[in-house]
């Protein structure tokens, strides 16, 4: 696969698993403070999403990664710390 879808599909993930971990944080506030059961099933349900969102992140990056690698492999060695 070519590296700019690659990097187009990495670049979703790691906004949306920040997204998430923040409409997580109210979820679990909300519930704690109501006791109300619905808070935590979407907790729940909203917590598998997230477990997927930053699965995908993982692995497209590191498929970005090794692709820097062998397309750029100067470019890597110049400025690896960096990648």
């Amino acid at each position: 696969m070519p590296f700019a879808p690659t990097a187009a599909f990495h670049f979703l993930f790691p906004p949306l698993t920040i997204g998430l971990g923040v409409v997580l944080v109210v979820l679990e506030t909300i519930r704690m403070r109501t006791k109300d059961r619905s808070y935590h099933e979407a907790g729940r349900f909203w917590t598998k999403v997230f477990a997927i969102n930053f699965a995908m992140g993982v692995a497209s990056g590191i498929v970005m990664e090794f692709q820097f690698d062998t397309s750029w492999a100067a470019s890597s060695r110049d400025v690896g710390d960096v990648y």
